[in-house]
């Protein structure tokens, strides 16, 4: 996580980084959050519970998805949620706040 928060901040975007999952999600859901990515490999993530609350979350703002593991059910699941991505890691920072760049302005 730590490339992709150093590449979106050198790009100018404000970033809030939560250890905790449930925390995080909370806070997306109060507002004032253009974009929601979810390390799905962080202990705190909580698994089936918070895979339920993105499902939720995923209608509502973009969300995207980090993890190793590079499962073809969790991938259409993924899709299937709505959210806005599933990227493998490891990943490039710069690279992958482009992409984010370009979805938030459309």
């Amino acid at each position: 996580m730590g490339p992709l928060l150093g590449a979106l901040s050198e790009a100018g975007a404000m970033t809030e980084l939560f250890t905790d999952c449930t925390a995080g999600l909370v806070s997306a859901v109060r507002g004032g959050t253009d974009l929601l990515v979810i390390d799905m490999d962080a202990p705190s993530s909580g698994g089936l519970d918070t895979l339920a609350k993105i499902g939720r979350i995923a209608s509502q703002l973009p969300v995207l998805l980090l993890s190793a593991e590079a499962s073809k059910a969790q991938r259409m699941w993924a899709v299937e949620v709505g959210v806005l991505g599933y990227v493998t890691k490891p990943l490039d920072g710069q690279a992958l706040a482009r992409f984010l760049w370009k979805v938030l302005r459309g």
